[in-house]
């Protein structure tokens, strides 16, 4: 039977897949300004149109009264304008570069003659500064993403080569970043890449630090539930538009957290087939290698093993010419790794005569995969380790440390603690080997894999609709715990995120646009790993001395998911020069958490005899403190966010903009599912301790329900300066 999370997740797949053909990715960019004659007097019924270069789709509005004009909801991208009005000359503008996600200036000044006429202006009309607006921002494009050098091809590292953040580049010796004030969560580095979940962009912006940064993946936000200014999806370099980075924030449409606002905008298909692929290849035949490294058998310095690939491509094209564009990208990452590790094992006779036949330790040691990983053997003697003859003995094979007990099951080692054998040795020597220290192997092999795909479509001249989807499974085989057969572990994430988008053009000045988006990560360890014994509880034996022997159970298991829903609608309005935005944003984050291994309790035991005649002197775990019985720490959190805004940009001037804003948001507090949240109460005057009492519920705090946040700024642009100074 189906798993009722394994059905919704179909369900989800399912219902985007249908929501492709009727909705797709947001986009905020736009252009917008004011249409003159040569005396500067407004011009109002121009008609304004824009067409796509990669998709040849067109955008069509009128001036208003005062001859102002937007055009919202834009991909980035190459673009040619046309202004048209009777008794004046067509004026047509070749290339217009539209940025992701801001909104630029394009004043058009129309000269008197014949609509028959055209004045074509083929240099770059838009400025390559923000007049618009008071943010300080840049934007990261195609060409630089594929051309600046970004360490394991993680994208986020160029955000801080733009204006207003800092972030100082340093790399861990691992390849990842290093920390920052504020950081908890640096990218691990080149063995992991863009399949890091949680990566977190070593930047800072606004006077805040790190974890106040909010990320966004076409219009959805990406941000770790429980790791701020963390991105639980890291889009592929093949797979990137633009990045545009805000520093600081004026806008009301944007809030949530207080630093920097990284927008990734992917890439989408055009009316040109185009694709592009890559391959890097690691091989320990390609690395330099001296064979004399030193004294030692063998040498101490040891010639690189690790295999690694890493390869990817991306296609894109039309579907359907002018209507319906497709994107495709892909990125896998293949690192396999050979390792090993000394420790102290016990030996094949004890785990064969230790114990009677109906103690609980004899039958965990014949549970199959007990045996250690071992590749050799590397002996030391009892004077080596600093054992002396009454508590340890050389034999063939290793260590006699003692026999097993006669006494009844239950009763821990009597010459245990003795000051002649402070570590016990059982029932006395018997020449029978009992501890080694043996070279256990400790392979690893990842397989990571990152899928990325697009729709567009424009069913009509006044709809727009897309789906982009970011599906990133990460495989990990390796060794968890002591290198013991039944510890070899899969480690099984997924992370993902898709968004749909549904843009009405109601009138030529206003505009809807309806957003639909989630993101997550999850994994099961409990379906990963069913070779597992997970009904074993975990032992731990002391040693003798330095001799430390390794433990028995595996560790674990955890199931986690983490996911983000969000809905959001924004209504665009021209009105005189005022270009309005209304809009409300909902949000739902959810996290489980349960560690299934906390209801299984650990036993600590003196040494090998008190394990074999089952006399633990300890048992550690988690309790229900209501029940007693073990519990399995299950941690089922949700919040939700509630936010209303209204922008007004009011272009007081062709070179003169006043950016007012004012913005809502609401924190539920932190929930559970089931009453399992407790606050502690303290009492009142001198029984502040004494009249302590724990109230339990499902909500952790209360929170406040008058977070308004008025935003105000201008941007004024000297005619003098001709757009080089805002």
């Amino acid at each position: 039977m189906q798993s009722a999370a394994l059905r919704s997740n179909r369900s989800i797949v399912l219902w985007a897949v249908l929501f492709a053909l009727t909705a797709m990715a947001q986009y905020r960019a736009g252009i917008q300004g004011v249409v003159t004659d040569p005396q500067g007097a407004a011009v109002p019924g121009a008609t304004v149109t824009l067409i796509s270069k990669e998709t040849n789709v067109p955008r069509t509005t009128k001036t208003n009264e005062s001859g102002g004009y937007t055009i919202s909801a834009l991909p980035p991208g190459a673009y040619m304008l046309s202004v048209e009005k009777t008794g004046f000359s067509k004026k047509v503008i070749e290339e217009v570069l539209v940025r992701a996600e801001q909104l630029q200036s394009l004043n058009v000044e129309l000269a008197v003659g014949n609509v028959l006429e055209s004045v074509t202006v083929s240099e770059a009309a838009v400025p390559l500064l923000d007049t618009q607006g008071a943010t300080i921002s840049g934007t990261i494009t195609t060409r630089e993403v594929e051309s600046l050098p970004s360490f394991s091809r993680d994208p986020f590292q160029l955000a801080r080569l733009t204006p207003g953040v800092f972030g100082d580049g340093a790399i861990a010796n691992g390849g990842g970043t290093t920390s920052m004030p504020g950081v908890n969560r640096p990218s691990a580095g080149g063995s992991s890449s863009i399949f890091f979940i949680e990566n977190g962009p070593q930047i800072i912006a606004n006077g805040t630090r790190q974890n106040s940064n909010n990320i966004q993946v076409d219009g959805v936000s990406v941000n770790s539930v429980t790791w701020g200014g963390s991105a639980v999806v890291t889009p592929n370099e093949e797979s990137i538009k633009e990045i545009k980075v805000v520093a600081n924030n004026y806008s009301a449409e944007n809030g949530r957290n207080s630093g920097a606002q990284l927008m990734v905008i992917s890439q989408n298909g055009t009316n040109e087939l185009h694709g592009s692929g890559f391959f890097k290849w690691h091989r320990p035949g390609l690395n330099a290698y001296q064979r004399w490294n030193g004294p030692g058998i063998p040498s101490p310095v040891r010639r690189d093993l690790n295999r690694f690939n890493q390869f990817g491509g991306s296609l894109g094209g039309p579907i359907v010419k002018n209507k319906l564009f497709a994107f495709f990208s892909y990125e896998s990452l293949r690192n396999a790794a050979k390792g090993s590790s000394t420790a102290w094992f016990e030996t094949p006779q004890y785990r064969a005569s230790a114990g009677p036949g109906n103690s609980l330790a004899r039958r965990m040691l014949s549970f199959a995969g007990q045996e250690p990983l071992i590749a050799g053997t590397s002996s030391l003697t009892c004077a080596q380790v600093g054992l002396a003859a009454a508590q340890c003995r050389d034999v063939e094979g290793g260590l006699d440390l003692g026999s097993p007990l006669a006494t009844p099951l239950g009763t821990a080692d009597p010459t245990w603690g003795q000051s002649a054998t402070p570590y016990g040795i059982g029932s006395g020597f018997d020449g029978v080997p009992d501890a080694t220290r043996a070279v256990t192997l400790t392979p690893s092999n990842n397989v990571n894999a990152q899928y990325n795909g697009r729709l567009d479509y424009h069913p009509t001249g006044k709809d727009m609709v897309a789906f982009s989807v970011y599906w990133v499974p990460t495989v990990t085989h390796s060794i968890n715990g002591p290198a013991r057969s039944l510890n070899q572990w899969v480690s099984d994430r997924l992370s993902r995120s898709w968004t749909g988008i549904w843009n009405r053009t109601l009138s030529p000045t206003l505009l809807n646009e309806a957003r639909f988006g989630f993101s997550g990560w999850k994994f099961d360890e409990i379906e990963s790993n069913p070779q597992e014994p997970w009904g074993l509880p975990i032992s731990n034996i002391n040693g003798a001395g330095s001799v430390g022997l390794q433990r028995f159970g595996a560790a674990g298991p955890g199931v986690f998911d983490q996911a983000t829903r969000n809905v959001r609608d924004t209504v665009s309005k021209v009105h005189g020069r005022h270009f309005l935005k209304f809009g409300g944003d909902y949000s739902r984050a959810r996290l489980l958490n349960r560690t299934a291994g906390s209801a299984r309790p650990t036993y600590s035991f003196r040494n090998l005899w008190s394990y074999a005649n089952d006399a633990p002197y300890q048992e550690t775990g988690t309790f229900n403190p209501v029940t007693g019985q073990p519990y399995d720490n299950t941690k089922n959190l949700h919040f939700t966010i509630l936010a209303l805004f209204a922008q007004d940009d009011w272009k007081l001037k062709p070179n003169l903009t006043l950016n007012l804003g004012l913005r809502y948001e609401y924190y539920s507090p932190m929930k559970a599912d089931s009453d399992v949240i407790s606050n502690p109460i303290l009492g009142a005057g001198q029984a502040t301790l004494t009249g302590l009492t724990v109230r339990i519920g499902d909500g952790l705090n209360s929170t406040r329900k008058t977070n308004f946040g008025p935003q105000a700024g201008f941007a004024w642009s000297p005619t003098t300066f001709k757009n080089r100074l805002v």
